[in-house]
């Protein structure tokens, strides 16, 4: 009997107990004790910071008069059909350099050249390097023409193409290669360059849509030749064997790419070709459409493709070729189709906003390969 006293007793402690507890202990409080012991997590970018604005960036939206003055003319002029015109400077691969102009002002430098232009920065450097001299940003928050907006770096744009800001208001973009970790060129931007291209995620505001009105029928054979010269150039720099062109290359892809037109409900799913759909509606760099390997792969049997071992990208729109293929060696996935050593030809079909680029075996590796069979 009084074992059975004692049980009632405590019960009705218990129970009296897990009635009043909420008085005495409010939820609130109770989550704030149990918080104590977790580590606190900020999701708050640190604010980044301009460094001191010099070499290329320094005539970023200055007058292209005033760079004609210190460099000289250029070797070529082009109208690229996108609201501005691409001046090309260097004979030589190791002095070679892209300015954009628009209304008469430098909206981007495209540097190649180790230059001390590019001061602090040296092409072949690795990102270690940069580190050592600057903080890598995450986010970048700014205003455009009374917008706001706001820029997060992933951790492979962090590692591989970094966002650099001048005090002058104007941005770098770092472009190391994914095969070697050096720096293969180095990008100078206003802002409206920047949000045109944007190659990072967008937390705030809209990328600036294409201009389409400029664009010309037909296959661009300039912007071809700048594309095919380009790749090469960040091969050598990457110790691998160039690619060889020739007019059955050319041909290769042009017959591709009106392929892809021809035939693509046999090559996109419904919904990969909704989504081209709206590539070509917004026409912007927010809403890229890119053939996966896959696809491409059904593309080149559809074009019954008379080599082996062929490869390549398509994608669109496109603002700028020469940032697009930094893009491509500066990414792990596009990297990969460019890192073969054997040797290949190369066919690039430009027509508008859109590219499609063909890697094919040369004649002698398909020779080989027949006999080997």
């Amino acid at each position: 009997m009084k074992r059975f006293l004692a049980f009632l007793g405590v019960f009705f402690v218990v129970l009296i107990g897990g009635y009043l507890q909420p008085v005495f202990f409010p939820a609130d409080k109770m989550q704030q004790e149990a918080d104590k012991g977790r580590p606190i997590v900020s999701h708050t970018a640190l604010p980044y910071e301009e460094i001191l604005t010099s070499g290329y960036a320094a005539y970023i939206g200055g007058k292209i008069t005033d760079f004609v003055a210190e460099f000289g003319e250029p070797l070529e002029k082009h109208k690229t059909g996108m609201g501005y015109e691409l001046w090309i400077y260097g004979e030589e691969d190791a002095d070679y350099l892209e300015v954009n102009i628009q209304e008469e002002k430098i909206s981007a430098i495209k540097a190649f050249n180790d230059s001390k232009e590019t001061t602090p920065f040296s092409i072949g450097m690795k990102l270690s390097d940069v580190s050592e001299l600057m903080t890598i940003y995450s986010n970048f928050a700014f205003t455009y023409k009374e917008s706001s907006y706001n820029v997060e770096l992933m951790e492979e744009d962090m590692n591989y193409r970094p966002l650099i800001a001048f005090d002058n208001k104007t941005f770098a973009i770092l472009f190391f290669n994914h095969g070697t970790g050096k720096l293969s060129a180095v990008t100078y931007l206003d802002k409206k360059s920047l949000l045109t291209l944007m190659p990072y995620q967008l937390l705030e505001g809209e990328a600036t849509p294409l201009p389409i009105n400029e664009q010309l029928n037909g296959f661009d054979a300039v912007k071809s030749n700048q594309v095919i010269r380009i790749i090469n150039l960040l091969k050598l720099k990457e110790g691998l064997p160039i690619y060889y062109t020739n007019t059955d290359s050319q041909k290769n892809a042009q017959k591709l790419f009106e392929t892809l037109n021809k035939n693509q409900k046999n090559i996109l799913s419904p919904e990969r070709a909704e989504s081209w759909q709206f590539s070509k509606e917004q026409m912007t760099s927010e809403a890229i459409f890119t053939l996966t390997n896959d696809e491409y792969q059904k593309l080149l049997k559809a074009g019954q493709s008379d080599k082996k071992k062929a490869t390549g990208m398509y994608t669109e729109p496109i603002y700028d070729p020469t940032f697009t293929v930094l893009s491509w060696f500066s990414d792990s996935l596009y990297h990969s189709r460019f890192a073969h050593q054997e040797n290949e030809n190369i066919g690039v079909a430009f027509s508008k906003a859109s590219m499609l680029v063909l890697l094919q075996e040369t004649e002698k590796e398909i020779s080989q390969t027949e006999e080997s069979e």
